[in-house]
């Protein structure tokens, strides 16, 4: 895939408030947020890229139109969030036991607030361009669901319309397993929920991802990670 292609689009065309973007993230505790990219830099950059990561995401969809849910872990983290985050955001605690029940809780609390199309992201993608989350959004006017396949055989996004949430589609998940994307592509099947895939995109979660990280020096893209990495002496 040519990712580049991301980069050069045009800005994305504006969508209605009918949609909204869910991001999942975690409260920013050294040793606690990214540990397996901790085990290649140090849990100090670690924590410091996650942050980052964070950042550049939230960025990402301030730039759109669209809607913004903050969904956050743990539930009694609040203060810490409001705290690194400020006022200005939507914030939701993640509820349930699983990675599963979490996202189809928060999904499920999206569209009981009257949003018609809602997309789920994580915070681990500081250089998703919005054209791909505008992909999303426009597969979901023809499709009742919408999905991102990543690299080490999970999704980096999946999205449903009102109309077509199915709930079942998260049962039975061996979360973080390299069969996740497969799995959901079965339970689409299953449960004949007709769907849309988007282009493949990779998580970071380990040093060697940091590599393939699609960056813009002139900072027009990631700019927080492209910075961090810069004083770092990461050279692009």
């Amino acid at each position: 895939m040519d990712t580049d292609q991301y980069h050069r689009a045009q800005p994305c065309v504006k969508m209605t408030k009918n949609n909204a973007v869910v991001i999942f993230i975690r409260s920013p505790q050294k040793g606690r947020v990214k540990t397996r990219l901790a085990k290649g830099v140090g849990d100090t950059a670690a924590l410091a890229l996650y942050r980052c990561f964070v950042m550049d995401v939230l960025d990402m969809v301030r730039s759109t139109s669209w809607a913004l849910r903050v969904y956050y872990y743990p539930e009694n983290a609040i203060h810490h969030i409001r705290d690194w985050l400020g006022d200005d955001l939507d914030l939701f605690p993640q509820k349930g036991s699983t990675l599963g029940e979490k996202m189809e809780n928060a999904l499920a609390d999206t569209f009981t607030a009257g949003y018609e199309r809602a997309v789920l992201i994580g915070s681990d993608l500081p250089d998703l361009p919005s054209q791909i989350l505008d992909t999303a959004f426009k597969t979901l006017e023809q499709c009742s669901a919408a999905i991102g396949p990543s690299h080490d055989g999970g999704y980096y996004l999946i999205g449903f319309t009102a109309k077509g949430f199915t709930p079942r589609i998260f049962d039975g998940i061996p979360w973080g397993s390299s069969q996740v994307f497969d799995l959901t592509l079965n339970g689409f099947k299953d449960h004949h929920v007709s769907h849309c895939t988007l282009p493949v995109w990779r998580d970071i979660d380990t040093q060697k991802d940091l590599g393939f990280l699609n960056l813009d020096p002139a900072g027009k893209t990631a700019v927080h990670t492209t910075n961090y990495l810069l004083k770092q002496g990461v050279k692009f």
